[in-house]
């Protein structure tokens, strides 16, 4: 399959795609934007959680400087494509991808711990593409979310970051999950597409065993009426501004 080189945050990263098929879409940005100096410590290990091309993880290392990155993922063709990125991006030092299904995970897989696990995960319902890489990517096909979150808080230390973007319409099963599991001091970023809209996604973020009370946040508007993006969209996907600076501005 044929691939090309694209770029994100106004062309300060590389990624490599698959000519046709899956593409990495501004939720990627949208996630990463909301790691920041306030989850960070002076060397922070990441989980990404269902890696994809890289869009996330890549994001955030041009970014930061102290964070090193384990991506997983159960397609060896994103896999494939990811590593072409690290590689475009000169990131083999601080970003590696392995072949891991965070719902089973292997033997050794299970002694890891890291400060932060982000996730994106595949939330569209049905068969979404005639592509079998994008439907796999992007489609639930009966992917429980629960287990999804549970397995992935399993790597998290204590006192880390889980976050997490999906559908605004599954808040409720996200918060069950993360109290599930104990995390606490949880804190909702509403993402709407137009100004009178409501949000049509959201990103949490949670710490495990902590109790502070919850915070949403006023949403951030991606487009204008016309359409066009929004100078505070254009800040965080262009620009690679924090999603904590944009809300509090």
């Amino acid at each position: 399959m044929k691939k090309v080189i694209n770029t994100l945050l106004g062309g300060k990263v590389k990624i490599c795609q698959f000519e046709t098929g899956v593409k990495v879409s501004s939720d990627a940005v949208l996630i990463a934007s909301s790691v920041d100096n306030k989850i960070l410590n002076k060397s922070t290990k990441i989980l990404d959680v269902g890696v994809g091309g890289g869009g996330i993880s890549l994001c955030l290392l041009s970014r930061f400087d102290n964070l090193n990155i384990l991506g997983i993922d159960i397609q060896d063709e994103m896999l494939e494509i990811a590593n072409e990125s690290i590689k475009e991006n000169h990131f083999e030092d601080r970003f590696s991808v392995i072949k891991e299904d965070i719902l089973n995970p292997s033997d050794n897989f299970k002694n890891m711990e890291f400060d932060i696990v982000i996730t994106n995960p595949p939330y569209y319902k049905g068969q979404t593409s005639p592509d079998k890489i994008k439907a796999k990517a992007h489609s639930e096909q009966g992917l429980n979310l629960d287990n999804w979150i549970t397995s992935a808080i399993k790597r998290l230390k204590s006192g880390g970051s889980f976050i997490i973007i999906h559908k605004a319409d599954r808040i409720d099963d996200i918060i069950y999950s993360l109290k599930k599991n104990n995390l606490g001091a949880i804190e909702i970023f509403p993402i709407n597409s137009k100004k009178d809209e409501t949000a049509n996604r959201i990103i949490i973020r949670a710490k495990k065993f902590y109790k502070s009370p919850a915070i949403i946040y006023k949403p951030v508007i991606l487009h204008n009426d016309d359409g066009q993006y929004s100078i505070d969209a254009k800040k965080i996907l262009e620009k690679g501004a924090s999603l904590t600076d944009i809300i509090k501005q």
